[in-house]
């Protein structure tokens, strides 16, 4: 068995492992972030668009601000209308074309039953970036019918969308907003719910949850914040393409396999539960210590000795 093949092994079981962590730990974490046993086995509005859903989550902040204060910027939504209050750029890097500046806008605040939730262009994609409004519940809830990835126009919705906001004092709020879909009809589309469309769905509605919530307290969110923790993500993965390039062609494979596996680590930490941002710089910065090549010992030592002299 050559050399290169054997790298190939050694990196694919640990592209395995690290997979069979994601599945078994970290998907469990994310599913029903932020929210309560109890709001994940509540009956919410929107729940009767798929009556029969397999699939679900449920996720959940609290907001220090009245409901009343949150619901404007909840109920104006939209790429037509505020945008999604998450990542703008990695949004308007694939076409989405959102609004740049938050501020609340009343002319775009009103809904009926029909409407649609375009989070595409309407001019882009066919027309089909879009879900429909089909629960209103002014100052309470909004419940969209979807389709998942794979379904066409012309058949049914068969997926749900929906934002609930509730009062959880005499200030603060609670704001859920929850997902249900059917049984994949295959192996591959489960596969792609569960190892791409899920974990991107998670951290771009995790951060509208936190963009709302950033708004209704301040008035104001950190789009900053938000563009530094992209270039971090961009850094970890670059990291860990360079480290599986290194098992292939160093003589020494394990520290580059340390390497792999770390930056690997950290790209998940970094996307899916976004810490601050400084302790996702010292990450990057002890991924990209390990997957520096070290000065050989005898170099070393003859450096140290000619200094001596």
């Amino acid at each position: 068995m050559n050399r290169v093949l054997q790298r190939l092994l050694v990196l694919a079981a640990a592209t395995g492992g690290l997979l069979l962590v994601f599945f078994l730990v970290v998907r469990p974490a994310y599913l029903n972030w932020g929210s309560t046993p109890g709001e994940r086995v509540r009956a919410l509005p929107g729940d009767e668009l798929v009556p029969n859903a397999v699939d679900g989550t449920t996720r959940a902040i609290t907001i220090e601000a009245r409901a009343e204060d949150v619901w404007p910027w909840l109920a104006q939504t939209g790429q037509d209308r505020g945008g999604f209050y998450s990542f703008d750029l990695l949004e308007n890097l694939v076409g989405c074309e959102m609004p740049t500046v938050d501020r609340l806008r009343p002319e775009k605040q009103t809904w009926q039953i029909g409407d649609k939730l375009w989070m595409y262009p309407p001019g882009k994609a066919g027309g089909a970036g879009f879900a429909t409004l089909r629960v209103l519940e002014p100052g309470r809830a909004l419940g969209f019918g979807t389709r998942v990835v794979g379904t066409t126009l012309d058949e049914p919705e068969n997926g749900s969308w929906s934002f609930i906001l509730e009062p959880s004092g005499i200030r603060t709020s609670r704001l859920l907003m929850r997902g249900r879909g059917p049984a994949r009809p295959s192996l591959l589309g489960t596969a792609f719910d569960r190892s791409i469309f899920e974990p991107i769905h998670y951290f771009m509605e995790r951060r509208m949850l936190i963009g709302i919530k950033e708004l209704a307290e301040t008035g104001r969110r950190d789009r900053t914040g938000n563009n530094i923790q992209i270039a971090y993500w961009v850094i970890a993965f670059t990291l860990c393409v360079l480290a599986a390039i290194f098992v292939l062609t160093r003589d020494n494979w394990r520290r580059p396999l340390a390497a792999f596996i770390l930056a690997a680590v950290v790209f998940q930490i970094l996307t899916l539960a976004q810490p601050p941002l400084w302790i996702g710089i010292v990450l990057i910065i002890a991924a990209a210590a390990i997957l520096r090549k070290p000065t050989p010992r005898i170099a070393r030592t003859e450096v140290l000795g000619v200094s001596h002299a």
